[in-house]
C-alpha cells in the first residue's frame, strides 16, 4: 500500500468529508440518546469500557483533524463550498466543521463546549435534527458537485 496515494489533497478531502458525514449521523444519534456515545450502548461490556473510551477519544481527535482540514481546504479554495456561496451549503458546512472541531477538543482536553452550554434534551433533539439536515445537504451537494467540496 502506497501511503502517497492516500495523502493527496483530493483523497484527504474525500476521507475527511466522508468521516465528517458519518460523524454527524453518529453525533445525532448520541444526542438523541441524551448525549451518550452509541458505542457505549452497542458494547455494554464493562471489561471493554476503558478500551471503548480510548477509541472514542481517538475518533474525536480524528474528527477534529478532519474538520480542521476541511476548513483549510475551504479557505484555500476561495472560501467557497461546492464552488459557490449558497447559504444552505455554507450553514451545513459550518455546522459540520464546528461540531467536528468541538469533538476534537473533547478528545484532547475532555471538555465538550457544546454540552457545557446546555444539557436540555429538547436542545439535544433540535441539534440532532440540525446535524442530520446538514449531513443530508452536504452529501447531496457533494455528490452533485463531483464529490468535491471546493
Amino acid at each position: 500500500m502506497d501511503i502517497k496515494e492516500h495523502t493527496q489533497p483530493a483523497k484527504l478531502e474525500r476521507y475527511s468529508f466522508l468521516w465528517s458525514e458519518v460523524r454527524l449521523v453518529i453525533a445525532a444519534v448520541a444526542l438523541l440518546l441524551g448525549g451518550i456515545p452509541p458505542a457505549l450502548y452497542l458494547l455494554p461490556i464493562p471489561a471493554l469500557y476503558g478500551l471503548i473510551i480510548v477509541l472514542l477519544k481517538l475518533a474525536w481527535i480524528v474528527s477534529g483533524a478532519a474538520s480542521a482540514y476541511l476548513l483549510y481546504r475551504w479557505y484555500i479554495g476561495g472560501r467557497k463550498v461546492f464552488g459557490g456561496n449558497d447559504m444552505k451549503d455554507n450553514v451545513a458546512f459550518f455546522v459540520s466543521v464546528i461540531s467536528g472541531i468541538n469533538l476534537g477538543i473533547v478528545g484532547l482536553l475532555g471538555t465538550n463546549i457544546g454540552m457545557s452550554i446546555t444539557s436540555n434534551y429538547i436542545v439535544f433533539v433540535i441539534v440532532a435534527l440540525l446535524y442530520l439536515a446538514a449531513a443530508y445537504q452536504l452529501y447531496t451537494r457533494w455528490k452533485s458537485h463531483g464529490e468535491k467540496i471546493s
